[in-house]
């Protein structure tokens, strides 16, 4: 295992993982401890070598992002990995094997890479630095030892797990949903919700028009507070205490906020004065509505007949899933259901061209619910 912390030692990684066919990767972040996200750390490993490079030297890491764009990688959770690479260098793989996907899909009950290394490789893993601060440095050598480990056996688990998938016939399954991943990752148009309505999180959409404008001031507020105090937004005020607080504001008009039920000690406490403010501002502004940034169909609204569609869709899916020991989720998402649910498409052509179903999800899946929505 070698720390890159220089130029020269980073071309000479560069050269390396040009040479090999295969590269291993994760990230380190800092997002449980910083209210802007940097990448910290990139680990790779290669045949022979474990590379834990520090991007804070600072090193400018667009070369190797280049050269891991060309190779066959592997990552366990890639979805982060991509995105925070995307993001800082405009990294787009060419090809990937997602170690929990692939858990997915077989069926794996436990599906942390820890639990992949001990078992395929009989390694236990430390968890213990799993909420370190990467952004501090120095770095000891227990966390080094400890990231270098995250990328050290994804290339025996990667080679076990695909010789069960090719056993079960899933191996173009992964491939699909890799590049379906791929695509989500590194497309350039960020959702429309996230872009203009950042502040419509998780339990906002059933609020009511008031308490839609309590949660907006107090969004922003604790936006600006983690700003300025350089914490995560999470570790200022939780998502679901400001909506929590928004609908009991909303219908306990000039009440102290102290009142809540279950406030948290920070509501009672540090915030107390900053949020009895906020949920006054909430309701002198003018009431809002939630805004649907994307419909399934638009100006679909379901029926008596496509609620029941989805009740049997979702029978048939359990069986199914059950039938291939996977999760449902897993097999298809819900979104997906009620998609087919509303539309009723007549022909597997008309399945594919939803936008929701991979080509393995079609063969498993197009048949059968094509007999639920167009009858015997």
């Amino acid at each position: 295992m070698r720390t890159i912390n220089h130029e020269g030692l980073l071309a000479e990684v560069c050269a390396a993982i040009e040479k090999s066919p295969w590269a291993a990767v994760d990230c380190e972040a800092d997002s449980l401890h910083h209210y802007v996200e940097k990448l910290c750390l990139l680990q790779v490993s290669i045949p022979g070598a474990d590379f834990v490079i520090d991007p804070l030297v600072p090193l400018d890491l667009s070369s190797l992002a280049h050269q891991l764009s060309k190779k066959s990688l592997i990552l366990h959770g890639a979805d982060f990995d991509i995105r925070i690479l995307n993001r800082f260098y405009g990294f787009k793989p060419t090809e990937v094997f997602d170690t929990m996907i692939a858990a997915q899909l077989l069926g794996y009950e436990k599906q942390g890479l820890a639990d992949l290394a001990l078992k395929h490789c009989g390694i236990a893993l430390s968890k213990k630095a799993q909420r370190a601060d990467w952004s501090e440095r120095p770095l000891d050598d227990e966390l080094i030892d400890y990231a270098a480990k995250d990328t050290h056996y994804l290339k025996r688990i990667s080679d076990n797990m695909k010789a069960e998938l090719v056993g079960l016939g899933r191996l173009e399954w992964l491939k699909q949903c890799c590049e379906r991943l791929i695509i989500a990752t590194t497309r350039s148009d960020e959702k429309k919700a996230e872009r203009e309505h950042p502040w419509q999180i998780k339990g906002s959409k059933e609020l009511s028009a008031r308490s839609l404008a309590i949660l907006k001031t107090l969004w922003h507020w604790r936006e600006e507070e983690a700003r300025r105090r350089d914490r995560p937004s999470f570790k200022v005020l939780h998502a679901e205490v400001m909506v929590h607080i928004a609908k009991w504001a909303a219908e306990n008009h000039g009440k102290d906020v102290t009142l809540l039920p279950g406030a948290p000690r920070n509501v009672k406490g540090e915030h107390r004065d900053s949020l009895n403010r906020l949920v006054k501002e909430g309701w002198s502004a003018p009431p809002l509505r939630y805004m649907e940034v994307k419909k399934v169909f638009k100006g679909k609204r379901p029926d008596e007949n496509s609620k029941k569609r989805l009740a049997t869709l979702k029978e048939v899916r359990q069986q199914i899933a059950a039938e291939l020991k996977i999760q449902p989720g897993v097999l298809v998402t819900n979104a997906g259901l009620e998609a087919v649910a509303l539309e009723a498409p007549k022909s597997l052509e008309a399945i594919k061209g939803m936008g929701f179903f991979m080509p393995w999800q079609v063969d498993v899946l197009g048949v059968p619910f094509l007999k639920i929505v167009t009858g015997p």
